[in-house]
């Protein structure tokens, strides 16, 4: 009978599979949770942009203001359309900024953290 000349070798090939494989599966498991913790703010973030927005936008057709009027989110007459009469706050630390009318949407401070335009359906394009 012939001895497998590799035979020593299958051992430590499983272990180093095994010690290669448990950190790298670690590391992604990891780097999954994280990317999911940033999408989850985001969409929170673009949750209150959408917010604001159809806050201001009411606040506007009921005071009847035109699309090129300006408003503020300090204003306390908007304010008073929002939950608490409250801004939200950015899961991320940014802070919220109007737009420069009635006809752009609100901002965030934190990149990436947007709504693009509102449709006439009435939802956004990001």
């Amino acid at each position: 009978m012939r001895k497998d000349p590799f035979e020593f070798a299958k051992p430590s090939i499983v272990w180093v599979c095994i010690l290669i494989g448990i950190p790298a599966f670690i590391f992604r498991a990891r780097q999954v949770q994280e990317e999911t913790k940033q999408n989850r703010a985001h969409m929170q973030c673009f949750a209150n942009l959408q917010q604001i927005d159809l806050t201001a936008q009411a606040w506007a057709l009921e005071n009847k203001k035109a699309l090129t009027d300006t408003y503020s989110l300090s204003d306390t007459t908007i304010l008073a359309y929002m939950k608490g009469s409250m801004l939200p706050v950015c899961p991320l630390g940014g802070t919220y900024s109007s737009g420069t009318n009635h006809g752009d949407v609100p901002k965030c401070s934190v990149p990436g953290h947007r709504l693009l335009y509102p449709t006439p359906m009435g939802g956004y394009v990001r």
